[in-house]
């Protein structure tokens, strides 16, 4: 009876196998599963346990099983690291969950693709004006418009950065009424968003003391006109959900996060965002900037931090851009690039991480101004290189600092406070060695 039990169950066997089954024994058990049967519970499993947190099996099933089995061989042969999701999948673990849940092409999250590089530039540029009844834009007038202010390898740079940030330093429409009691107030046309175009701006910032310089119906008019501009904003919105909410780019497959604040204005003028009222995202108190920076952080790969403070016309650091810039870094930020001042302030590091406290105007008046790009260079690794490209605003125009002229303004950036960086000829920035 034995005999015939076990040939009819090689007999199943075979019959199973044919018909296109595996067998798999499990102890005096057999478990039979389909031909090309992959097992997501156990890829998860070993997945999780390799990379220290959990990964469902869901998102597994929408990377598809060939990918995740790229994944499995990097668990069970120990070399598991945020660049395994990058090289099985074209994505990092984040950005994966992003396209699992469908939010690419969201209101605050962008798929730029691939560059064809090994890596990726995310550039900031400080205070543009757009007014026209202010000097830079009657110059702009007389030669050709802006782009003809800028000099043309600065443009062309800006134009190749994957991701370029540029702060708006004012209210875009035709409404509203200046602030009164307040010196200087400014407002563009909503044409002028398309100079933001020309440049190369793909977000721009609104955290600054001068976008509510026409009231809420022209800081209404400033949110309505980008939106339907299509660009993005970072920094103010009609609601502290709003105005605390990142931007998220992928380009790579790396997913990167921009948040904004400002604390630049002595006497206030700019309202603050609250719960059920718009203006800027403030960070006079860090404690709400802080919460928003924990949040963005954990949907991002890198998360940027553009801030507006400090004193104007000064390359002295208040002491709240020094402690407030840690604090931002501790919470989750992995860059801080500041402005507001009108000049270059210095440049620091801590934990490893880049602080630029200051950028100065980028295109802005007709005085002569230190200006600067930075740009942070990201590889395939999510390795951060900070790069600071030396500018001159003069006479309404931007250009590009060489030769002699740029290395003396380099070493009198290092010099400014807390003077504890070197920076290279091609503006490689990096921590001043202590011997």
């Amino acid at each position: 009876m034995k005999k015939k039990t076990a040939v009819l169950l090689i007999i199943l066997m075979l019959s199973l196998l044919l018909s296109g089954c595996r067998v798999e024994g499990m102890g005096s058990l057999a478990v039979y599963k389909p031909e090309g049967y992959f097992d997501f519970e156990l890829a998860a499993q070993k997945i999780s346990a390799a990379y220290g947190k959990s990964v469902s099996e869901e998102l597994l099933i929408n990377i598809g099983k060939d990918k995740v089995g790229m994944l499995v061989a990097d668990a069970e042969s120990g070399t598991f690291t945020e660049k395994s999701w990058l090289t099985a999948t074209g994505y990092s673990y984040l950005a994966n969950l992003d396209v699992a849940n469908g939010v690419v092409s969201a209101e605050n999250v962008r798929d730029f693709g691939y560059n064809g590089k090994e890596t990726f530039d995310v550039s900031f540029v400080g205070d543009v004006l757009y007014d026209p009844d202010f000097s830079p834009m009657g110059h702009a007038e007389n030669v050709g418009g802006v782009l003809n202010c800028i000099d043309s390898e600065i443009v062309d740079y800006l134009r190749a950065s994957d991701i370029l940030l540029i702060n708006n330093e004012f209210s875009i429409g035709t409404r509203g009424e200046p602030l009164s009691g307040k010196t200087w107030t400014f407002q563009a046309s909503p044409e002028s968003i398309q100079i933001h175009k020309d440049l190369g701006a793909d977000i721009v910032s609104l955290a600054n003391n001068h976008v509510y310089d026409y009231g809420e119906i022209g800081f209404y008019d400033t949110l309505d006109h980008l939106k339907a501009a299509g660009m993005p904003v970072v920094g103010a919105g009609r609601n502290l959900d709003e105005a605390r909410q990142a931007q998220y780019f992928i380009v790579n497959g790396i997913k990167i996060g921009i948040i904004a604040a400002s604390r630049a204005e002595k006497v206030y003028f700019t309202p603050v965002a609250t719960e059920y009222s718009a203006g800027i995202m403030g960070t006079y108190e860090s404690a709400d900037f802080l919460d928003a920076i924990r949040e963005a952080d954990a949907q991002c790969d890198i998360l940027i931090a553009n801030v507006h403070w400090g004193t104007e016309n000064s390359v002295k650091l208040e002491t709240a851009q020094k402690t407030m810039a840690k604090e931002y870094i501790d919470a989750g930020a992995d860059a801080i690039v500041g402005g507001h001042t009108h000049c270059v302030q210095g440049i620091d590091f801590y934990n490893g991480k880049p602080i630029f406290y200051s950028i100065g105007n980028f295109w802005f008046s007709s005085y002569t101004l230190d200006s600067c790009v930075v740009t942070l260079r990201v590889d395939g690794e999510m390795n951060v290189e900070p790069i600071f490209v030396p500018l001159i605003q003069q006479g309404c125009e931007t250009r590009l600092l060489k030769g002699e002229e740029r290395r003396e303004y380099l070493d009198k950036i290092e010099s400014f406070e807390p003077n504890c960086v070197e920076i290279s000829d091609d503006g490689l920035v990096a921590a001043k060695q202590l011997y």
